[in-house]
């Protein structure tokens, strides 16, 4: 898959993450959707918005996209993150893979890992 033929929905979360957006951002998910990051799940909206209100919009994290892959398990994006977070010890860039499966328009399921 070609970076510039991200789905939609996958590039509304990067533009509402990067704007930013948390509205946007949160509304990117289905209502019982999950995110995976950092060893740590968290189901539905609520938890999704209290997840990115604190690990990714107080420490005002941006995404850039480097590559993006289809599978049959959905599509992964490689992103660079930027922000306001304790670099120390991480490289640089740092490069995050973003593993997104979508139903309806909707991001069901986010896991995030190095």
């Amino acid at each position: 898959m070609d970076i510039n033929n991200i789905p939609q929905i996958i590039n509304d979360f990067i533009t509402a993450s990067n704007k930013p957006d948390p509205a946007a951002y949160v509304n990117c998910f289905s209502d019982d959707a999950t995110v995976i990051d950092e060893g740590q799940t968290r189901t539905g909206k609520t938890a999704i918005k209290n997840w990115s209100d604190v690990y990714h919009f107080a420490a005002n994290v941006t995404l850039e996209p480097r590559a993006v892959k289809q599978s049959d398990n959905g599509i992964t994006v490689t992103c660079k993150l930027d922000g306001d977070y304790d670099k120390t010890g991480l490289p640089d860039p740092l490069l995050l893979d973003y593993h997104f499966s979508i139903c309806a328009g909707k991001i069901t399921r986010l896991w995030i890992s190095c």
